[in-house]
């Protein structure tokens, strides 16, 4: 009796410890962490995504909020060198997928998408407040809860792209790609063409 009855609350501390942590997304990152830990090396940590960097409690939305600021996501924006936005309350972001440029709002479907030469166009109020930036490659990571991020490699404010400079890289690079029986050469001078033909027409040229 008295086993059974051990087994029974050591069953319910179980069932317990599994109902904690609240919400979809938590729970899937544990069983992820869980698979991971189970077959990884034991001297291998599971690694971290970017929610692991964001603080949660600044990501929730203040009582009375949530009407104030209906239709609006939390946005951050981030380079090796610089955090272009954190935290941002906007209304859309326009993004250069590989898989074709898509847009993310409040309430999108949770998705991880590798970002390709293009523009990244964060619109704070649709339509009226708007910033573009031309960024070379990344990735963009969306969240069940309205927040998302993008982290590329370099973006540049549209505004501070010169159209003729950009012109003339692409000229180049299609030149060198002409002119070269190297694998390694034309590699690197079709990545060249990739950046600076959708630079060029991010500019209209």
């Amino acid at each position: 009796m008295s086993s059974a009855s051990g087994e029974g609350r050591g069953a319910a501390a179980a069932n317990a410890g599994g109902n904690e942590g609240g919400g979809e997304e938590e729970g899937n990152a544990k069983a992820f962490r869980k698979t991971w830990l189970e077959r990884a090396p034991d001297t291998q940590e599971p690694p971290l995504t970017p929610s692991d960097y964001v603080d949660q409690t600044k990501t929730m939305q203040p009582e009375g909020e949530a009407e104030k600021q209906a239709g609006k996501m939390i946005f951050s924006f981030m380079l090796p060198h610089e955090t272009l936005a954190k935290q941002e309350q906007v209304e859309m972001v326009l993004l250069p997928a590989t898989t074709g440029e898509f847009g993310i709002m409040a309430g999108h479907v949770p998705v991880i998408a590798q970002l390709k030469p293009g523009v990244v166009a964060v619109h704070k109020e649709q339509d009226k407040d708007v910033k573009k930036y031309f960024v070379s490659s990344g990735f963009a990571f969306v969240h069940e809860n309205s927040v998302a991020e993008v982290c590329a490699v370099e973006a540049v404010p549209i505004e501070q792209l010169d159209a003729e400079k950009a012109k003339e890289a692409l000229a180049e690079y299609t030149a060198k790609l002409s002119a070269t029986d190297d694998e390694y050469e034309k590699a690197n001078a079709q990545i060249g063409i990739d950046v600076y033909s959708a630079m060029n027409a991010a500019l209209g040229n």
